[in-house]
C-alpha cells in the first residue's frame, strides 16, 4: 500500500510542474518578459484571470486595429485566384472575426476559415 502511495506521490510531483509551466511564442515570450526574467500574463491577460481569453483591445494595443491588420495583409489589387484571401478582411466577417478564432498564444494556432475551406497561409506564425 505504501510503495504504490508513494508512487502516485512521486508522479504528482513529476507532473506538477510540467502541468503549470505556460506554452508562449517565442516572439511574444521575448517582448512579453519583466525585468525580473517573469513573464507579465497581465499584459494580454489585464486583470483578469488567467485563463480568460484577452479583449480584442489588447491585442490591438500592439498590432493595431483590425482594420489596420486588413490593410497589412490586403491581397495585390491584380491578385487572381491564386491568391489566397485576406484573413483579416473575410468575405464572410468582414473585419469582425476576433482575432483569438485564429490566433493561439498558448498552443497552436489554426485558420478559422478552414473548417469550410483549405486555405494555406504560409506566413502565418503558429
Amino acid at each position: 500500500m505504501f510503495k504504490t502511495l508513494n508512487t502516485l506521490l512521486l508522479a504528482c510531483l513529476l507532473v506538477a510542474p510540467a502541468a503549470s509551466a505556460v506554452q508562449m511564442k517565442d516572439y511574444h515570450k521575448e517582448i512579453m518578459t519583466g525585468d525580473n526574467g517573469k513573464v507579465e500574463c497581465a499584459a494580454c491577460h489585464g486583470d483578469a484571470k488567467r485563463k480568460t481569453i484577452p479583449a480584442a483591445s489588447q491585442c490591438e494595443s500592439c498590432h493595431g486595429s483590425s482594420d489596420d491588420m486588413a490593410m497589412q495583409t490586403a491581397r495585390p489589387k491584380d491578385a487572381g485566384h491564386d491568391v489566397e484571401p485576406n484573413p483579416h478582411d473575410s468575405l464572410h466577417y468582414g473585419t469582425d472575426l476576433p482575432c483569438t478564432y485564429c490566433h493561439q498564444e498558448h498552443k497552436e494556432s489554426t485558420v478559422y476559415c478552414n473548417q469550410c475551406h483549405e486555405f494555406e497561409y504560409p506566413d502565418m506564425k503558429r
